[in-house]
């Protein structure tokens, strides 16, 4: 899947009233485009014609929108409940990982807990800050490899499961991490709302004022709109980002006894 241009990466990791306010001044210089220059050149002094512009396909128009904004919603929550469930999934079965040591032969449990250690600093410290801009690769990284190995050697089968569901979460988590919305879908939603903001200028056409409260309460509803998505487009970009912080506690208590001996 082709990366989005690199600014659209800046702006989704931006703190979100830095992000409200770029989205805000973005549709309200749209509104403004509509109110100062759009609606007087298309009525060209005819303002009382075009005042009886048909309120309803103003409403059709915002209708559409609203759809489609719900639409790009719902792909939203849904990726984003996915990855949290993705994340403490892996988190649950490492951790099943680590409850499972006491059970395993001598010789075999400080091979685990040192892979299962090496794995969570590489999660934790590499993967993770890489998941929002340049996530990594569906590839296992060799501590993983090494883990798995170790769990088929034990002969434990809760420890081969454990270490299958972390496996599986993992999978999901980068999967998820690098999908990404289709343009178009962002496109279309923003000429709908460019043209939501042209026919309720249209409709009070004849009314400066009134045009002007028209346009800059839409374009703020719009914004609000936008702001609530883009904060959560990618769960693990952002002021909202997912944070490892199950994974981040399992890895200080598998150290804690090395530091304490």
């Amino acid at each position: 899947m082709s990366r989005p241009p690199q600014f659209v990466e800046a702006l989704l990791a931006l703190p979100i009233p830095a992000l409200a306010l770029f989205v805000i001044a973005f549709w309200g210089l749209i509104a403004l485009a509509v109110h100062r220059l759009l609606v007087p050149w298309i009525t060209r002094h005819k303002a009382e014609a075009f005042g009886k512009f048909e309120a309803e396909v103003a409403a059709q128009l915002g209708i559409v929108l609203g759809l489609l904004l719900s639409f790009n919603a719902v792909t939203v929550w849904e990726q984003s409940t996915a990855a949290r469930d993705a994340t403490m999934a892996e988190a649950s079965a490492l951790r099943d990982i680590a409850d499972l040591l006491p059970e395993i032969a001598p010789l075999q449990r400080d091979k685990v807990r040192t892979a299962l250690q090496v794995y969570l600093a590489y999660v934790v410290h590499t993967e993770w800050p890489s998941l929002g801009n340049r996530p990594a690769g569906i590839s296992r990284p060799a501590a993983l490899r090494a883990l798995a190995q170790l769990a088929r050697a034990s002969g434990e089968e809760e420890l081969r499961d454990a270490v299958a569901a972390a496996i599986k979460a993992r999978d999901d988590r980068i999967r998820i991490a690098s999908a990404r919305m289709l343009p178009a879908r962002w496109t279309i939603v923003m000429v709908l709302g460019a043209l939501t903001l042209l026919s309720v200028g249209l409709v009070h056409a004849e009314y400066r004022r009134a045009r002007a409260v028209a346009l800059a309460m839409l374009s703020f509803a719009i914004a609000s709109c936008f702001v609530v998505l883009m904060a959560q487009a990618r769960p693990f970009l952002g002021a909202l980002a997912i944070q490892p912080t199950e994974l981040v506690t399992l890895h200080d208590e598998l150290d804690a006894p090395a530091v304490a001996h």
